[in-house]
């Protein structure tokens, strides 16, 4: 069965996150995904612990169905044979700092007098200019930047981190794959490549569009969705585990106050006080009996689950997390493993 991205080829300078999940995902639509390294810094990513069978989890996770290329690209003939393989390919995701490709005798310019149809994209933390452009970051400092932290705090009005890289994933990963598909699009209809820029903070910002509309409109954020309401919110039970209620609309919220035999509670929603009340009720019997009592009952009520549980739950029979594609990914390659194949 044809892919969406068969025939493609992409050569892949990115390294750690949120280049290598993209091109993952790139290789699961059928794609073919060179992972270009120099055999002196290779990706770091493939020494990172836990290790299984010798190996990352981390890096046989990320680098699954692609080839591996190391090559001095720094060297003369190792540029010369990255630009030799331009000729073929059809994209190149690099996740350096800005400048830094041309800094190896690799930039755009450089690569479309080999491939006028190349398509650069280029993956960083604050976008290819402006004064903050060459300013190392990860993904807590882009969040910082982008409001998106301000946006997530505890009951003491604390920030709170996610334990999910979001915008090395939605402002990287997810971005660079849209981009690499929409620049695609652009060349079939134009015949035209182009050097696409994807700032990880410009695009986590997007995820809180909602808050942004409302604060920027009206110079407040009521936070609605951010805990401040009974109906939305998650609530620890007898056992110490929780369930997340997400009773948003009122018919759904006063179905679950009469199903909980408070009726009366439907009236006060936009009392802050009516959480501690709700949670006094959760904090009486454990996770089980509640999903039991209210899971299939349509008030949006779901158990917390651990990432184990998640793995096993129905909705993830098939396999988890979930991919984008279906071709069949070989194991992820060691370093170098197709230089023969790629350099003859």
């Amino acid at each position: 069965m044809n892919q969406p991205l068969q025939g493609y080829r992409i050569l892949d300078f990115s390294k750690l996150l949120p280049g290598p999940l993209a091109t993952l995902w790139m290789a699961q639509q059928g794609a073919e995904v060179i992972k270009v390294e120099s055999p002196s810094s290779p990706d770091p990513v493939r020494f990172y612990p836990p290790m299984k069978d010798g190996v990352s989890v981390f890096y046989s996770t990320l680098n699954a169905g692609k080839k591996s290329l190391a090559v001095d690209y720094r060297s003369e003939v190792g540029k010369e044979a990255i630009l030799k393989l331009v000729e073929t390919a059809d994209v190149v995701i690099e996740q350096f700092r800005p400048r830094v490709m041309e800094a190896f005798g690799l930039g755009y310019e450089t690569l479309k007098k080999r491939n006028p149809k190349i398509i650069l994209v280029s993956i960083t933390g604050y976008g290819q200019t402006g004064e903050m452009a060459a300013t190392p970051g990860h993904d807590i400092n882009y969040l910082s930047y982008s409001g998106m932290l301000d946006a997530q705090r505890d009951r003491n009005g604390n920030p709170i981190l996610s334990a999910a890289q979001l915008a090395d994933v939605a402002g990287g990963s997810l971005m660079a794959l849209n981009a690499t598909t929409s620049a695609l699009l652009h060349r079939e209809r134009n015949g035209e490549g182009k050097h696409v820029d994807v700032s990880m903070t410009h695009n986590v910002s997007v995820l809180q569009t909602m808050r942004i509309a409302e604060e920027l409109n009206t110079g407040t954020s009521n936070g609605y969705l951010s805990g401040r309401l009974a109906s939305y919110n998650i609530y620890k039970c007898a056992d110490g585990r929780h369930v997340a209620l997400g009773a948003l609309e009122p018919k759904f919220w006063q179905k679950f106050c009469n199903l909980m035999d408070h009726p009366e509670w439907g009236g006060r929603l936009m009392e802050i006080e009516l959480i501690d009340e709700v949670q006094e009720l959760f904090s009486s019997q454990p996770m089980k009996f509640w999903v039991d009592k209210l899971e299939n009952e349509e008030v949006c009520l779901s158990p917390v689950l651990t990432v184990q549980e998640a793995s096993e739950h129905s909705l993830f029979k098939n396999v988890f997390p979930t991919v984008f594609g279906s071709a069949k990914l070989s194991e992820a390659p060691k370093l170098g493993a197709n230089n023969q194949e790629l350099l003859s």
